[in-house]
Formats: C-alpha cells, structure tokens, sequence
C-alpha cells in the first residue's frame, strides 16, 4: 500500500519540490479584512505582498478547516494509500488539530499526524524526510518517524525587517517579554519548543544576517539545509551559497507565502538547519 505525505501552506515549501516528492498541500486561509483567501490557490505570494505593502489593512490567516484536509485525506484514503499529515508548531496554530479532527473522520484510513514543533522551511524539511522515507520503502509509521525525527534535529533562525507583524499576529511567544526593546533592534529570532524566542539582539540588518552566517558556520555539518525568505534574489541566493558549504545535499530556498508572510512581514530572511546524527 503506497503512502503519501501532506502539509500545509505554512510549511512553504516550494511548489515544484512539493511535485517532485508527490507531497500534498493544505491551504492556510489569509484574511484581509473580510476578504479571505487561500494560500496559493486563490492569492500568490507576489499578490499577497503587493497587498500588504500598499494597503492599511493587516491580514489576519485561519488554519484549515477540518473539511480542508477531508478534501486531501478522502480521495488518497479511497486510492488506498495511506497517510502522513506533517505540519507547523500546534503552539503556532490549529492546523495540526483540524489534522487530526479530520483523520477520526476517516476510521478505515491510516493517517499519521506529525506536530513538528516548527514553521516554514522547518517543516518543509520534516516533511521531505517523510517523503524520502516512503522512497526508501518505509510504511506510514516510519515515514512519521522520520519526520519526527528530523523536526527533532532541525533549528530554525529567522532574522525580520520588523517585528510589527508578529507583534500584532499575536505569533510574537517569548520574544513577547522583550518587545518594547526588539521594536527598535533587528533581532535575530529561533524557534524554541514550537514558538518564537528571541535569539540575539542585534542592532542593523547586516549584522544580524552576518550574525546568522556565523550560526551556520558553528553549528554544522548538516543533512539538509534551507532558506526561506522575502527579501531579493541576491541576498537570498548568498545565504544559500553560505549554507551550500555545510551540507552535502542541495539546499532548498524558497520565499514565504502568506500563511508566514503574514507575520514575518517582507524583507525576512531566515533559514532551517537539519543537524546530522
């Protein structure tokens, strides 16, 4: 029995590795006001920054419904393949919940859910294991495990322009004791038990990119490697050739769609670390 893999939007990972690997993805919703749409299928990532950055309405985003993941679930689960369901830090949002909601929905069908206690790329990552697994000839249980294993062995650093959107998508977790003195910096932030931590304070962009430089060059080698961002092409493919240096897999690099976009705002940069071992 074949087993396929799904995430969601938050997970943003890019679209032609997603068909690559045979991933499925859930939609996240994004709202601007009460005009809701969802993450790339009804608004690209180039039409949601157009509308953050020349409007005055911030958007606000919904996990998937129950009835969202029913509509992945369903026709793989009628196929006869089983599942393995990978998504963003429960403590972030209610994705990984409608995730399960929906598997009881199914009780003939195997779905294995994986909380990875991370986002964006983070989570691409997790899922990508899972997909290699299933390659490798795993069931469904150790393609979860696999999963499971590397969000266990993945840190995520993230360095924004502002920490506005955070702040006011309520996404901002231990960083939220720090606020009043991060506005004015550019904080290089970490992932941390599934929410957002303040990492180091850094006082210009460039030295909080260069800080993150440093970070990858400590902390490897790695087994795989990623950036995620919204900042230009240039910047983006400098830190990929950065990282290229640790790992001997490709990296993978892609912007952030609006599930994170949201709150990580543009000009972010940031990336996802799979240690070895």
């Amino acid at each position: 029995m074949a087993v396929k893999v799904v995430t969601d939007s938050a997970s943003d990972i890019p679209a032609e590795l997603a068909e690559e690997l045979g991933i499925s993805i859930v939609p996240c919703t994004v709202f601007f006001g009460a005009d809701g749409f969802k993450d790339g299928v009804e608004i690209t990532k180039e039409e949601f920054f157009h509308r953050l950055t020349t409007g005055n309405v911030m958007p606000t985003t919904t996990q998937p419904s129950v009835g969202d993941f029913l509509d992945v679930y369903r026709p793989l689960a009628e196929a006869g393949h089983d599942i393995v369901s990978v998504h963003v830090s429960g403590k972030l949002s209610g994705t990984v919940n409608s995730a399960r909601l929906a598997a009881q929905e199914l009780p003939d069908a195997t779905v294995e859910t994986v909380d990875t206690e991370l986002a964006s790329m983070g989570v691409a990552l997790a899922a990508k294991a899972a997909a290699d697994a299933v390659s490798a000839g795993a069931d469904a249980a150790g393609a979860a495990e696999a999963a499971r294993n590397a969000a266990a062995s993945t840190e995520v650093f993230v360095v924004p322009d502002t920490l506005e959107y955070l702040k006011r998508g309520g996404r901002i977790g231990g960083a939220q004791a720090l606020l009043g003195s991060l506005l004015s910096m550019k904080p290089v932030l970490k992932l941390v038990d599934g929410e957002v931590h303040p990492h180091e304070k850094v006082r210009t962009k460039a030295k909080a990119v260069q800080r993150m430089r440093e970070i990858a060059a400590s902390g490897g080698p790695y087994r795989e490697a990623a950036v995620m961002h919204w900042v230009s092409d240039e910047e983006a493919d400098a830190m990929v050739e950065h990282l290229a240096q640790f790992t001997a897999n490709p990296v993978v690099s892609g912007s952030i769609g609006a599930s994170i976009g949201a709150h990580a705002g543009p000009g972010v940069l940031g990336f996802a670390l799979v240690k070895e071992g």
